[in-house]
């Protein structure tokens, strides 16, 4: 997975593995926290739901349809246990020894996405807790949810200078694409295809109308409860 702040999903510290099929319809994250989706395969963990992920898909240097992603029908490694590097939601801080769980809300509530924030409480565990950063230095800007003006094919267009700038994207960077309609995780190509936009290599849903934001996720270590 090229990306100019990709650190690997893998530590030192990370435990055993096991692997699933990626389900039909779904593209799993390099990173993401996965879930059983039917009998034998898997997808990335949806919204607000408590402590029932398998594990953290692990990167590899194959070639995928989608760079970063496993497709449908591909085998994923998926960390199960020890720490693992994941991704934080944008628009938050989070600091070592604070808990997190999956977002409340994205989108609809119903998309696989495999990305955290940070506890209501950061410094108590709840039983939505699913981890606890391991890191040495804090992580997060509050500053890395910004508000788009338009989608279109895989151009987005924030509202304006300033918050294209705000994000601070690079080539590589995941990004969460939100609306009242739907959500859905991407990566960047382009950090400045205009003075205002930017592209993703997985084309965004077309289904994005209200309250559009997009968020800069980064990596954070975390051990997994």
């Amino acid at each position: 997975m090229a990306g100019l702040n990709f650190k690997g999903v893998r530590t030192a510290a990370s435990g055993y593995m096991k692997s699933g099929i990626v389900a039909s319809g779904q593209y799993v994250l390099f990173g993401a926290f996965v879930a059983r989706s039917a009998d034998g395969t898997v997808k990335s963990q949806v919204t607000n739901e408590p402590y029932d992920y398998l594990g953290v898909a692990n990167d590899d240097v194959r070639s995928h349809q989608i760079d970063g992603f496993y497709s449908a029908n591909e085998k994923v490694p998926y960390i199960i246990n020890g720490t693992a590097n994941v991704w934080l939601l944008g628009g938050q801080t989070i600091d070592s020894g604070d808990f997190i769980r999956f977002p409340t809300t994205l989108g609809a509530g119903t998309e696989s996405l495999g990305v955290v924030m940070t506890e209501g409480t950061p410094t108590t565990r709840t039983t939505k807790t699913i981890g606890r950063v391991v890191d040495a230095a804090d992580s997060g800007d509050g500053d890395f949810d910004q508000l788009i003006a338009s989608i279109s094919g895989d151009t987005v267009t924030m509202t304006d200078a300033g918050a294209l700038t705000a994000l601070d994207l690079s080539e590589g960077d995941v990004v969460v694409l939100d609306s009242d309609e739907a959500a859905e995780v991407t990566r960047v190509v382009d950090p400045a295809a205009s003075t205002t936009s930017f592209t993703v290599n997985k084309t965004p849903l077309a289904t994005h109308v209200n309250n559009k934001t997009a968020y800069k996720c980064t990596q954070i270590e975390v051990d997994l409860m």
